[in-house]
């Protein structure tokens, strides 16, 4: 394995030292920016905030809040204080939050009043700090639940002065990231300086992003995708980020019209946002694209080549896949330079090894399909709830739950996934989880969850249950659908629900949930 020798955070300080007068974020919701130089300072300040507010050095923090430069103030006012940045995505089901609350042995929770206004008094486990954010419209009983102002709280603080993004080992826990486990409950990957600084440099490095290069992020920043992909690693390259909403109906249709104005060049998508893209109709001269916009970089979910050329051939923007997983973040990418070939996800990044396993764990040769196996430099430090312990391999190798081939080329191409995990629009959604919902209800003796294809997100979630007999009305797909709205994301509610009177097993009984998938498709025709 090829060593990769890098500074971490002390690189990452030396970027907001070069860069303090350049502009870092800019808010199309505020028209407001935000410069090196000023995020530096008021994360800083944001230390000293957490500080008096009972955080200290190693514990974990809770934040989860909408998109906005206050998350940026956190993720860093954490990295400044040494304390474990724990993110949690508000689209999250309140009781899958309150998991990740006690699982992370949280110290505290940030977040804002339309997330804490999803609980009652007294159910958070943990201090709770409430604030509200710029680009948040407060209803009146949004105010009642304020406990502070964080913007004043940060203008009143000097600097943190005990250390600066985090003067510690490199091999340190910086955040705990919290994604759906094949056993339902949420699985924590610890992740370190090391892991994502050095991992987000070689990225950067692989595709050429530099201090030109504008991101737009549309992407939920408590969640890899916006926090990693579009905030730090544009950081690590030196560019600027223009910085809205979440992705979806507020702003899809104004998408092309923000990365005209505000000149952006790089883009960062997951499959369902090119499909949505895809589905609008052509309003404005989309010509500009041609000359301004550098690369569209596509990950988080498996991309078919059908869905890439219609894009490409429409917009005109080269897109390039690449591969990682929370436990190892990026693996692999398409490069500049290279013929982006159909169905790969590119090359080995510096201080990547993979190899393709057979069933019994041995080598297999590289052009046929096999168990993909990883060893990384950037590998997480653990996780924080003993989960998928059977992955770990000798002499530091990782099955990733995914199977793959190279080509000629040496260039990966991921087949499948050998992990019941459903990827729905870039999000893992585990069915475990869902089936555990289902069998709430005491009319459900059998329930099955699984992934179809999807043109927007990839994978769409149905279900398939057996119901028993009953004298007493039949449940009927609505009432299960509501049970499921009631204590599941919306996210991870099934699109459709179909009855069968029994539901295939193999010969030791386990559900068969290849052929399970095949009889909903048929039913769907």
């Amino acid at each position: 394995m090829t060593e990769v020798h890098l500074t971490g955070t002390s690189y990452l300080k030396d970027i907001f030292a070069r860069n303090a007068s350049r502009e870092l974020f800019f808010d199309v919701r505020l028209d407001q920016s935000t410069t090196y130089g000023e995020l530096y300072d008021q994360s800083r300040r944001t230390a000293s905030v957490l500080r008096s507010l009972g955080v200290n050095r190693g514990d974990a923090t809770a934040v989860s809040v909408e998109n906005g430069v206050e998350a940026a103030w956190l993720y860093f006012g954490c990295m400044h204080l040494g304390a474990r940045f724990v993110p949690i995505n508000p689209a999250l089901h309140a009781g899958d939050i309150l998991a990740i609350l006690k699982l992370s042995g949280a110290s505290a929770m940030l977040t804002t009043p339309k997330i804490r206004e999803r609980f009652s008094d007294g159910q958070l486990p943990v201090p709770v700090h409430c604030f509200a954010q710029a680009a948040e419209r407060l209803k009146d009983r949004h105010r009642q639940l304020l406990t502070m102002d964080l913007r004043a709280e940060i203008a009143a603080r000097d600097p943190f002065s005990e250390s600066e993004l985090a003067d510690f080992p490199d091999e340190t826990v910086f955040m705990t990231m919290y994604s759906s486990g094949t056993t339902g409950l949420p699985k924590g990957v610890n992740i370190s300086y090391k892991g994502i600084l050095n991992n987000g440099r070689v990225f950067a490095e692989a595709l050429g992003l530099n201090n030109e290069s504008r991101f737009y992020n549309v992407l939920p920043m408590t969640y890899l995708g916006g926090a990693y992909n579009l905030m730090l690693i544009p950081i690590l390259a030196e560019g600027s980020i223009v910085l809205d909403g979440v992705f979806g109906v507020p702003n899809v249709y104004g998408f092309w019209e923000t990365v005209r104005d505000r000149n952006v060049n790089t883009l960062w998508f997951s499959p369902t946002m090119l499909s949505m893209l895809l589905r609008l109709e052509d309003e404005m001269d989309m010509s500009f694209l041609h000359s301004q916009v550098r690369c569209g970089i596509v990950g988080m979910a498996p991309l078919s080549p059908e869905l890439k050329q219609r894009f490409e051939e429409r917009f005109g923007v080269p897109l390039y896949e690449n591969y990682g997983l929370s436990e190892t973040t990026f693996l692999t990418t398409q490069r500049p330079g290279r013929p982006r070939l159909a169905g790969s996800v590119g090359t080995c990044l510096k201080g990547v090894e993979i190899r393709l396993l057979d069933p019994a764990h041995q080598p297999a040769p590289p052009t046929r399909e096999g168990n993909i196996a990883i060893r990384t430099e950037y590998f997480m430090r653990g996780y924080s709830n003993d989960e998928n312990s059977s992955s770990f391999l000798p002499e530091g190798w990782f099955l990733t739950g995914d199977r793959g081939l190279f080509d000629d080329a040496g260039e990966l191409h991921i087949t499948g996934r050998t992990k019941d995990i459903i990827i729905r629009g870039g999000i893992n959604v585990s069915p475990k989880r869902i089936e555990d919902v289902l069998y709430e209800l005491p009319a459900v003796s059998e329930a099955a969850v699984v992934g179809i294809p999807d043109e927007v997100y990839g994978e769409e979630i149905v279900a398939a249950v057996v119901l028993n007999p009953s004298g007493e009305d039949p449940l009927d797909e609505e009432t299960i659908l509501e049970h499921c709205k009631s204590r599941i994301a919306h996210f991870q509610t099934p699109k459709r629900v179909f009855v069968f009177e029994a539901l295939p097993r193999g010969a030791t009984g386990k559900l068969q949930k290849t052929m399970i998938r095949q009889n909903v498709l048929e039913r769907m025709k």
